[in-house]
């Protein structure tokens, strides 16, 4: 097997929590890591398979058993453990396999098996509580606890399962002081920034619980559940795009995360949606421009006076107009073109903009109606918000929409007014309008 992955897997004493904890860093941050272990998993199978010496089988076994353990293949592993049960150290890899598939009876059974006799093993006594705990045994779990804070007080990891029991047991004050102290001891325990971090999120206190998932996120490995709970208080918080960032890095993990992916869809419309109400608040912007009177500027007497004999009165008149235009009316010259021109350009406008922004509108103007009818509401560009809404009413064509009258818009539920205040305009650049309500 290759070195990257840090420690003899085959040897006994080589199961601590620390070597547990490296071990999985280095897979989880390193996709390459990651490659190699499943390359040798692979080889470890075929070599099995080849292999007639009996005791070098059972060290193939039970490297493969732990390195599938390690790539999260749980199930797999218990089965290649399975053949190499009376090993101690693959035994202690059986029990967290038995663990982690919720098999709480026989995890004991393993995990009990690995102990030595008169050897004190904290790391060993916290996998065995934390399986107790797991199993309903509260009671026998918090006593063991607090007979092993006579000797290990100033462990991280015994004042996170201590705090565990007690939360169990619905002590949730105290469960979280214990919690605390284990941060105190370790400010990098990644299980106890999340009990906190949850607790808090359960309380509502959305602030606190933001901390301590975004300090577990900066941890290696990161819990998949520390990104799905972050995400979805990013997104209460309207923070779409560190939201959509939580989601996508779960499902790069794990494809087939379905929580991950409903709820990556639904702040990706969100996200949408803001984008949207930033472009409407923009375009009122822009409409309360065009709608200043040309009177507000200081223009001169000339070009004030040719400007109101060609009934041009608002910013918006002239984005209606070319500089041909203007040049082609009598008595205006060069010098007043350029006037206008740089008076529009303080206002990010020009001349003939609007002309040329409704050119694709005209020409699709000059399509059949049956054409024009035929294509699909996407053509209208409408914001998400509206688009969506048309989408559940099965209005999928311009034609289907335009069937309908505005009464049946507003009927649907938790259809906004401005939603058919947008559709109105829009069809109207097609010279289009809604269904009129038909007369009793």
């Amino acid at each position: 097997m290759e070195e990257g992955v840090g420690i003899n897997i085959l040897e006994a004493e080589s199961i601590s929590r620390q070597d547990v904890v490296q071990l999985r860093k280095k897979i989880y941050t390193s996709q390459e890591e990651k490659e190699n272990l499943e390359k040798e998993v692979e080889r470890l199978s075929q070599a099995v398979k080849r292999t007639r010496d009996p005791v070098k089988i059972k060290d193939e076994y039970q490297e493969m058993g732990i390195i599938l353990w390690l790539l999260g293949r749980v199930k797999e592993a218990a089965e290649a453990l399975e053949e190499v049960k009376s090993r101690k150290s693959a035994s202690y890899y059986l029990g967290r396999c038995y663990q982690e598939l919720g098999e709480y009876e026989k995890a004991l059974d393993y995990l009990e098996k690995t102990k030595r006799e008169g050897v004190e093993e904290f790391d060993l006594e916290m996998d065995i509580v934390e399986t107790k705990r797991k199993a309903g045994m509260h009671k026998e779990a918090l006593k063991r606890v607090e007979q092993l804070s006579k000797t290990h007080g100033e462990e991280a990891e015994l004042h996170y399962q201590w705090g565990c029991c007690l939360e169990d047991m619905g002590e949730y004050q105290e469960a979280v002081a214990h919690h605390e102290k284990a941060l105190v001891l370790n400010p990098e325990h990644a299980s106890a920034l999340f009990r906190l971090a949850f607790n808090y999120d359960l309380e509502g206190e959305d602030d606190k619980a933001v901390e301590y998932y975004e300090r577990c996120r900066a941890l290696n490995p990161t819990f998949t559940n520390v990104l799905v709970n972050l995400g979805t208080l990013y997104e209460d918080r309207g923070d779409y795009g560190k939201a959509v960032s939580c989601f996508e890095t779960v499902l790069r993990a794990d494809p087939n995360h379905s929580r991950a992916a409903l709820y990556l869809k639904d702040a990706k419309d969100s996200l949408d949606m803001y984008y949207d109400e930033e472009k409407i608040r923009a375009r009122d912007k822009e409409s309360e421009i065009l709608s200043i009177p040309i009177s507000d500027f200081e223009l001169s007497v000339r070009s004030k006076n040719c400007l109101e004999r060609m009934n041009i009165r608002t910013l918006r008149d002239l984005t209606l107009v070319t500089e041909q235009d203007l040049l082609s009316y009598k008595n205006f010259g060069e010098t007043s073109l350029n006037e206008i021109k740089g008076m529009l350009s303080q206002k990010g406008l020009r001349l003939g903009q609007a002309v040329e922004d409704t050119a694709e509108l005209k020409a699709l103007s000059m399509e059949s109606g049956d054409e024009i009818l035929s294509r699909p509401i996407s053509t209208l560009e409408l914001s998400a918000r509206s688009t969506k809404a048309l989408e559940k009413m099965g209005a999928g064509t311009i034609g289907e929409l335009i069937s309908r009258t505005e009464e049946e818009f507003l009927s649907q539920k938790n259809f906004r007014k401005w939603y058919l205040d947008e559709i109105k305009e829009k069809l109207g650049q097609y010279g289009l309008s809604l269904k009129e309500k038909a007369e009793k």
